[in-house]
Parts: C-alpha cells; structure tokens; sequence
C-alpha cells in the first residue's frame, strides 16, 4: 500500500545551478488508459512511486470533459476540450484538429526542427488524428505491455529525439473485462506489469550518451477511471484521475484538489465557471499539453497561455513545478559532464562510480551534495584509478549531486536514492 505525503516544493540554488541552463529541453509523456486513481495508489508500483515521491503529483484532480479515451486523450494532447478539438466519442468524427491541434504541433511554431515520436497501441489515436506533428507515428499490439515498453526503449536510443509519447492499454482492456476495481486483482497486476516497463524506460531514458546535457520533464496521466466494467458516465470513480510531472532537478511537491470540484454535466463543454476556476487548485488533463509546450519553447520566452490565438483552455504547471528560472548561473562551470559514470542509478544503497581514463591517474576531490545544498559525503586527495563503491545505505531517497574536481576540471552528475 502507497502512503501519500504532501511535502513542500523544494527546488534549491544547488539545483537550479546545475540543471537549470544550457541544457536541452526535452518530453517525455506516458499515457497509462483507464487507470482509476484509487487503483493506482494500492497497486505495488515502485518506479511510479519513485517518480511521486521525487516529483509533482496529484492524486484527485478531476476529469472535466466526457469520460470515453477518443476525447480524453484529445484534450489531455491539444490542450483544449471537446467543444473546441470536436471529438465526442471513439469515432473521432467531427474533428477540428487543424484549429486545435496536437501539442507538438504548436510547440513546432517556435521549434520548427523538434523530433517528435509518437508509439500507442490504440490503432484510432494514430489513424484519426492528424496535424498532429508527429514525425514518426508508430503502432504496437492492443494491450502488449511488453512490447510497448520495449519500443520506447528504443525510441529513446534516438539521440535526436525531443518528444516522445508512449500509451498503453492493457489496463483499460483489463478493466472493460474484468472491472475497473482496486479489489480486482487483475486490474491490479494490469497497473504493475505498466510499471515496470515504465522503469525499463526510465532506465533507458537516463542512459542516453547526452543525458547529462539534456532537460527532461516527464508528464504521467490517465484518460479516466472506470465503474463497474465501462465508463463514460459521469460518477466519481469515472471522473477523478491523477496527474504526475517529474523532473531530475529534485522538486517533490505532492498537492490536492478539491474532493469533488461539481457536478459534470456531459452536455456542457466543461463544468460551469465556478467549478471551472477549482481546477486551478489541481492539473487536470488539458494541462499536459500546456505544460509541455511552456517546457519545449521556454526559453522563447513565451508562454502557451499567452498565444492568444491558440485558445487553449489548460494552463502551465511548469512554473508551480519551480523549472522555470534560468536566471542562475553556474551550469557553464560544469565541464564534462562524461568524465564519470554512476551504476546503478538509482539505487536503494551502494553505487559505484566509474571514472574515464582521462581521470585514472589524477588527483581528485569528491563530494556529495543533497538537495539543501548541505555536504553529505567529502573525499579529498583521492586517485579514481578504479571504480569506487560508496555505500548510499545512511542517505535518505531523493536526488543528489556528486561532483568531482580535477585537473580536468568539475564535473557533476545526478544521484538518486531511492
């Protein structure tokens, strides 16, 4: 069983420092269907809850639209809800995606040159969309979590690759057979096989050769949750949903929104305005969009809410998620990025660190720096001349910084304890 705790946003000069410039912005969405939030919190889910617990999360924000995936995922892509992309149902008909696209397309109006790859096992999301800027649009098996997981693997071995989304089904599919239920056991194990292949990609994502010089956000949501075997409605467990951001520069923000923003009327575009202004308190699903392109064009200047033109109807969390200073300075000070490895990252207590030959016969000073900025381990006078195993047992999980200095310079990776 997942507690969950709400801690403040703790983003530190440290890490801004570190990771807030000269780095390359980069989106990862993954799209997990039908996955009720309640199922979610119970299900054994460790590199879910890795993510939570050194991420942005929410665990009630609340489905504003009509409950069924063609629409849901719309609004969760362009930003926008059905009364504006058009979609109502599963049939993708009626569409306005060419006034109210998908967000890569906008995120291209400012980075005409950004690699967008899309991978879903939902054969309608690839063949009814379009003006969708999706340069690789690519479809797997209904349902093979395996196999999906496997793909984005390797999609994310391009090293040209800016955004990359990646759904799967299988818990939706469990769901519409079996029952959308946390006490249902498959729908559990459903929830559990996806998260494994979600720390395959993480694991994947965090070995790229340019990682280190690369900014990822990671955006996590579901379409909606389920009743019985179906959903489409408009009770409770239909509607509310989770939303999850995570970012390897250390915040941790856990929030909540309200129990239950009103009543969803499905022959409205969305709630009435009161009800509408309560979202703001949580992310809801035409937020994904949103965020993603204030990540992608930031340092435009510009943001999405902003394009008046647009019309969106999400709004940034990028800001509320502390990754949107640039103004510190120091990231040009970190030379080198490759002059060290650390295996296994993350971990859950020792680790080694791997130094290039470049580094074997010199002299060097090693630290370790939490996420206050505080010296938790110092080493000086030190030959890397073999791999080095520090034991991480007495750390408690959260992201920190191992810095080296040499003749060669500093350089600096990221370490997370899980």
């Amino acid at each position: 069983m997942k507690k969950l705790i709400t801690l403040p946003i703790l983003i530190t000069a440290m890490s801004l420092q570190l990771f807030a410039g000269g780095q390359t912005r980069k989106v990862l969405v993954i799209g997990i269907d039908g996955t009720r939030a309640d199922a979610l919190q119970q299900a054994n889910t460790p590199n879910i809850d890795s993510l939570v617990a050194h991420g942005f999360s929410c665990f009630d924000s609340w489905h504003l639209d009509i409950t069924v995936s063609g629409p849901s995922w719309s609004s969760i892509m362009c930003g926008v809800y059905h009364n504006k992309h058009g979609v109502t149902g599963n049939s993708y008909s009626n569409t306005n995606y060419n006034n109210y696209p998908y967000f890569p397309t906008r995120a291209k109006e400012f980075k005409p040159n950004l690699r967008c790859i899309q991978y879903t096992e939902w054969a309608p999301m690839s063949d009814n969309v379009y003006n969708d800027g999706w340069d690789l649009k690519l479809k797997g098996p209904d349902g093979a979590t395996v196999t999906t997981g496997n793909a984005a693997v390797t999609q994310l071995q391009d090293p040209d690759v800016d955004v990359l989304f990646t759904y799967f089904d299988a818990v939706d599919l469990t769901g519409h057979s079996t029952g959308f239920n946390p006490n249902n056991a498959a729908y559990i194990n459903a929830i559990q096989s996806v998260d494994l292949q979600i720390g395959n990609i993480m694991t994947a994502l965090r070995a790229r050769p340019n990682y280190a010089n690369e900014d990822w956000l990671v955006l996590m949501t579901t379409d909606h949750g389920g009743i019985g075997t179906g959903h489409g409605g408009n009770t409770a467990t239909e509607r509310k949903i989770w939303w999850i951001g995570y970012s390897e520069r250390g915040l941790t923000s856990q929030i909540s929104g309200q129990p239950d923003p009103g009543t969803y009327n499905p022959q409205l575009p969305v709630l009435t305005a009161t009800d509408t202004a309560k979202q703001r308190l949580a992310p809801v699903q035409a937020d994904i969009a949103v965020t993603a392109i204030h990540h992608l064009i930031y340092d435009s200047g510009q943001r999405p809410e902003n394009q008046t033109a647009w019309n969106l109807d999400g709004k940034s969390w990028l800001c509320d998620m502390g990754l949107c200073s640039e103004k510190l300075v120091g990231i040009n000070e970190v030379k080198k990025n490759n002059l060290f490895a650390i295996y296994p990252n993350p971990t859950k207590n020792s680790f080694t660190i791997t130094a290039a030959q470049s580094l074997s016969n010199k002299v060097s000073q090693l630290t370790i720096i939490d996420q206050l900025g505080k010296i938790v381990y110092a080493e000086k006078d030190i030959l890397l001349n073999a791999n080095k195993t520090i034991d991480g047992a007495n750390l408690q999980s959260g992201v920190y910084f191992i810095e080296i200095k040499s003749e060669e310079g500093k350089a600096v990776q990221r370490l997370i304890i899980e």
